[in-house]
């Protein structure tokens, strides 16, 4: 038989009170982190009222740890409840806890112990059917009254989650240096890519490139229909000159020789008509061609002094601030040559 336990003296129990919550600090590293909805089980013991005061605790110490929010039940009565043997399995106590609508439960016990309480504690992971944790702790009484308890409840969720992480402080955020500001009177012209490139440039420069390539492109179609001598327009304009000789009628004859003017012989006037109304209207669509292609081949010019001008902007740029708003609003200027010996100016900007 093992010897009675001598009482402790009040500076006795002070002091292994001390001890106690100072050696009860985990010394391993943080458990992994408990998610979702936990319970806290009314403890078991030869001690009711300490083990309800003592359980209250643990609830709001878990709960602030994230465990927490689940139905409140004794130990007793979920082992009663699912007919769990004894000591329960914690598959028994896990089908329990499913009933309960949690992903965690913590039971245990507190029994007497010489002059103080040894409190066991378990967590058990529900969806498992496992225990992740075990702890046993030794306090003396006075741990367990009320001015105490929720000191010992921290000690003993801090055993069983590990040690609570601190929030490491943020780096001090510095603000930018401001560009220095060109000076009055002087400018600086700077070649090659540079950072945070406006995306209305790349829009511009897109835009304008697409217009191009668009209208030189339909300019070339139609002056390749319209070309002569081997254009389809013109070829079928001049089959029809050559049929106006087959027919039974010589009033719509249409002289098509070297040196004549199809179109002009072709609209030479006749009663209340053109001499041969089909060469004429083939003359027209021809002619209209020949007016589209112009208007596409000046489009293009533009858009192509356009792309000049905005390609310039993405790799020159002027440290001045009337260059600056120039380049804000999009500014662009080009010209084209026309088909008349002309030339044709365009611009443009963006409020």
């Amino acid at each position: 038989m093992s010897p009675r336990p001598r009482r402790l003296s009040p500076p006795a129990t002070a002091l292994s009170l001390a001890l106690a919550l100072s050696l009860s600090l985990p010394t391993t590293a943080a458990a992994a982190p408990v998610a979702g909805k936990g319970s806290v089980l009314t403890l078991e013991g030869d001690d009711p009222a300490k083990a309800v005061a003592l359980t209250k605790a643990l609830q709001s110490e878990f709960a602030a740890r994230g465990v927490g929010g689940g139905r409140d039940m004794s130990l007793s009565e979920l082992k009663l409840t699912m007919g769990c043997d004894e000591p329960p399995s914690p598959k028994c106590l896990a089908e329990g806890g499913r009933t309960l609508g949690v992903d965690n439960m913590v039971y245990g016990s507190l029994a007497k112990s010489g002059g103080g309480y040894v409190v066991q504690l378990h967590l058990l992971d529900v969806g498992g059917a496992s225990v992740k944790e075990s702890v046993t702790a030794e306090y003396p009484a006075s741990a367990l009254e009320s001015g105490q308890v929720q000191a010992t409840a921290k000690d003993l969720v801090g055993r069983v989650l590990g040690a609570e992480k601190t929030a490491e402080p943020e780096p001090a955020q510095t603000e930018p240096e401001p560009e220095p500001e060109p000076e009055a009177g002087k400018s600086k012209l700077v070649w090659g890519r540079y950072k945070d490139q406006p995306k209305w440039k790349k829009a511009g420069l897109a835009a304008s490139a697409t217009v191009a390539v668009l209208a030189f492109g339909a300019g070339i179609g139609l002056f390749m229909a319209w070309r002569k001598p081997n254009g389809p327009v013109f070829k079928k304009m001049l089959q029809l000159a050559e049929d106006s000789y087959d027919n039974k009628s010589a009033d719509d004859d249409v002289r098509y020789g070297e040196g004549e003017d199809i179109c002009q012989n072709a609209r030479a006037p006749l009663g209340d008509g053109v001499t041969n109304a089909a060469v004429a209207n083939q003359c027209t669509r021809g002619e209209n061609m020949a007016k589209a292609t112009t208007g596409m081949l000046v489009l293009g010019g533009v858009a192509l002094a356009s792309t000049i001008a905005f390609t310039t902007l993405m790799f020159v740029h002027r440290e001045t601030p009337g260059m600056a708003k120039m380049r804000k609003h999009g500014v662009n200027f080009g010209a084209a040559p026309t088909f008349g010996g002309g030339v044709m100016f365009g611009g443009g900007m963006r409020f």
